[in-house]
C-alpha cells in the first residue's frame, strides 16, 4: 500500500524497526548505568613544580620536626631508665 505521503508498508516497516532497535538499546543502557554504581569525581589539577629553595625550606621543617621527635623519645626513654623496671637484668628487679 502507498500512503499520500509516498511511503510504502515496507518503508514504514524498516523505519519502525530501526526505531525499535533504538529504543531497545537506551533501555538497555539506562539498566546498565543503574546497575552500576554511580561515581562523582573532581578533577584536581596537578601541583605545580616547587622551587628549589621552596624544597629545602619544606625539608627543613621537616627535619626540625624530626629532631624533635628523636629529642622527645631520648627523653622518655631517659625517664623511664630512672623510675621503671626495665627488665630481669635490672639490679632491682627483684624489689
Amino acid at each position: 500500500m502507498r500512503y499520500r505521503t509516498g511511503l510504502t508498508d515496507e518503508d514504514i516497516a524498516e523505519v519502525l524497526g530501526g526505531f525499535k532497535e533504538e529504543m531497545l538499546a537506551s533501555i538497555r543502557q539506562n539498566k546498565a548505568k543503574q546497575a552500576r554504581p554511580q561515581l562523582e569525581g573532581k578533577v584536581l589539577e596537578f601541583p605545580p613544580k616547587l622551587s628549589e629553595q621552596e624544597l629545602l625550606r619544606r625539608q627543613f621543617i621537616i627535619d626540625q620536626a624530626w629532631e624533635r621527635l628523636v629529642e622527645q623519645r631520648r627523653e622518655l626513654e631517659r625517664q623511664a631508665a630512672q623510675s621503671c623496671h626495665r627488665g630481669p637484668l635490672d639490679s632491682d628487679h627483684d624489689l
